[in-house]
């Protein structure tokens, strides 16, 4: 094997550049924190006007299908199950708020091109974060200062 072949590799790391380290944080950061996320992803050369559209409609229809749609049906307007399934109702709001955000950091690794190591392991971070902020949110909730 010649040298040439060598440095041509597949299998050879690449020099990361502040581009693509901007892209990976943009990718994480829209999971956890996603108008931040979305704010790094707009400056960003990296995606193109549709890709930048759809990861910024992704979380705000899932917001408003938290916050608008789902109080309606538990309200008992039709558009919830009965009462004895209002789990599927808190199943929505984590699924609007939580998991539309995680589907458009997802869109926009994928589209960035992101080594599929890097995108697992950013949206496992993602998970991490938020399962400790909804634990901290629980045992605050717990703990009531003041009351005996």
């Amino acid at each position: 094997m010649n040298q040439h072949s060598l440095l041509h590799s597949p299998r050879q790391e690449r020099a990361w550049s502040d581009q693509d380290v901007l892209t990976a944080v943009a990718v994480g950061v829209t999971a956890v924190l996603w108008p931040i996320g979305l704010l790094l992803a707009w400056a960003s050369p990296r995606w193109r006007l549709v890709d930048k559209l759809i990861a910024t409609v992704l979380p705000l229809v899932g917001l408003m299908f938290s916050l608008l749609v789902l109080p309606a049906g538990a309200r008992g307007l039709g558009l919830s199950a009965p009462a004895r399934m209002n789990w599927l109702v808190e199943l929505g709001h984590y699924g609007g708020l939580l998991g539309a955000p995680l589907v458009a950091a997802f869109y926009l690794g994928v589209r960035a091109g992101l080594p599929r190591r890097l995108l697992a392991g950013l949206i496992v971070l993602a998970l991490l974060v938020l399962a400790l902020g909804q634990l901290a949110f629980f045992l605050g909730s717990q703990l009531h200062p003041g009351r005996p």
